[in-house]
């Protein structure tokens, strides 16, 4: 009976979809005003409170109590077409033709706010997801055995300081405190759809980094802004399980697969600089733009330790196996253009367009992460309903050229899957927020 058991589906733990805002699994809008511009003042607009995040320095330009309340909904899209094959222990499954939907919404809220402390100082407080997303490609298709659902969720609780140091230069600086959760689902088989088990792999971690900025006003309707969010290093652990038939055959064997509860990796989320100019045409018109580069090459392979399953070789069950998956990428370069338009006292237009550039590169992409380049159109607005609150909406839209899929196998124990087709992707991201001023 042992032959018809295979090293169950349990990598990619934290190999990630393309659902993100930005390439990889990156989030730069961290307010509703950075969706409408597609944060084209990332570092330079100091809209509202949300700037405590993007750029510590420019709550200099906040001058009264301030606190944003943001929903984002992310409507992704992310459609494979092609085939899948498993080969195992027991001889190789016929190539089979898979279309499959791995899209799925997913809302992040978001909140900031930022008071002054006197003598041309600010303190400020972020609560937002800098790096996240979730795809479920489901268990009804054949790409079952290479995915069904990857997920992560980075929640980042920044406190930063702010201060003027001239009468046109600011300095900022803050703490990063991350708390990282991912859970990986997968199915593998022997044979046939009667003998799938399902993988299940959870891990989550708390990690710390620093972010900087400076900002400097050439002039009351210029300015240029730069910021730098640190790497920050993730020690993930928790559990990895093994259930279905095939784990039921062998429990009452009596050799069952054992549960791990020490399931470990690592995983580096890439440092990142931001500069942003900002400028004031005259008084119905504003116009910005971004440039921001992260360094996407902290990231070379993800090895996932101590997995529940069968040891590829002697087939035991095993509570003790590493599976190292490749990935190499690369930096990348993010690009936006946007501007602002004062309709009325109470109302401004935003528009923008925008180039992300991704880290995947294509002998390495997979179903877990097809990423691509990618183009985005954005527009969204601000309303001042009274003196003291306001409220934004904003939307925008990504979309990316076809991405082949074509990996190296997949090996999980026993298991091979070999996956050949392509993803086309896109998103909307819509937005509403409140902005209190509490003067």
């Amino acid at each position: 009976m042992r032959r018809l058991v295979v090293g169950l589906g349990n990598i990619g733990i934290f190999l990630l979809s393309a659902q993100a805002q930005a390439s990889g699994f990156q989030l730069f809008e961290q307010d509703v005003t950075s969706v409408a511009n597609y944060h084209a003042g990332y570092a330079a607009l100091a809209d509202n409170a949300s700037i405590a995040f993007y750029n510590p320095a420019g709550m200099t330009e906040i001058k009264n109590q301030q606190a944003v309340l943001s929903v984002l909904a992310v409507a992704p899209s992310v459609k494979y077409r092609g085939t899948v094959r498993v080969n195992t222990i027991g001889g190789g499954l016929t190539p089979v033709q898979v279309t499959a939907q791995g899209g799925q919404l997913a809302t992040i809220p978001e909140f900031h706010y930022v008071a002054p402390l006197g003598n041309n100082m600010y303190a400020g407080l972020s609560v937002g997801v800098p790096f996240g997303l979730k795809t479920n490609y489901g268990k009804t298709t054949f790409l079952r055995y290479a995915a069904t659902v990857s997920s992560v969720n980075v929640v980042d609780i920044t406190p930063a300081l702010g201060f003027d140091v001239s009468e046109n230069a600011s300095l900022g600086f803050g703490l990063d405190i991350q708390r990282m959760h991912a859970e990986f689902d997968q199915v593998a088989t022997q044979g046939g759809p009667d003998l799938d088990s399902d993988g299940l792999d959870r891990g989550d971690d708390t990690a710390y980094g620093f972010n900087v900025g400076g900002l400097y006003r050439f002039s009351p309707n210029t300015r240029l802004g730069a910021s730098f969010h640190s790497q920050v290093v993730h020690h993930l652990s928790g559990t990895s399980v093994v259930s279905g038939p095939l784990a039921d055959i062998l429990a009452k064997e009596g050799i069952p697969i054992p549960d791990s509860k020490r399931a470990t990796t690592q995983i580096t989320l890439p440092p990142y600089t931001a500069v942003s100019l900002y400028h004031r045409i005259n008084p119905a018109f504003a116009v910005m733009g971004s440039v921001i580069y992260t360094q996407w090459s902290t990231i070379n392979e993800f090895v996932l330790k101590n997995v529940a399953g069968l040891e590829g070789g002697s087939l035991e069950p095993s509570n003790n196996i590493t599976v190292k998956i490749p990935a190499h990428f690369r930096n990348t370069v993010n690009v936006s253009v946007g501007g602002d338009y004062n309709a009325t006292d109470k109302m401004i237009l935003r528009g923008a367009v925008g180039y992300d550039q991704t880290p995947v590169r294509n002998a390495y992409r997979n179903v877990q992460l097809p990423d691509n380049n990618r183009y985005v159109i954005a527009a969204g607005g601000h309303y001042q309903l009274v003196k003291t609150v306001g409220v934004d909406l904003g939307w925008m839209h990504l979309f990316s050229n076809k991405a082949h899929v074509i990996p190296p196998t997949q090996v999980t124990g026993a298991e091979r899957v070999n996956v050949n087709g392509s993803v086309r992707g896109s998103a909307d991201v819509y937005g509403l927020q409140v902005v209190w001023d509490m003067a």
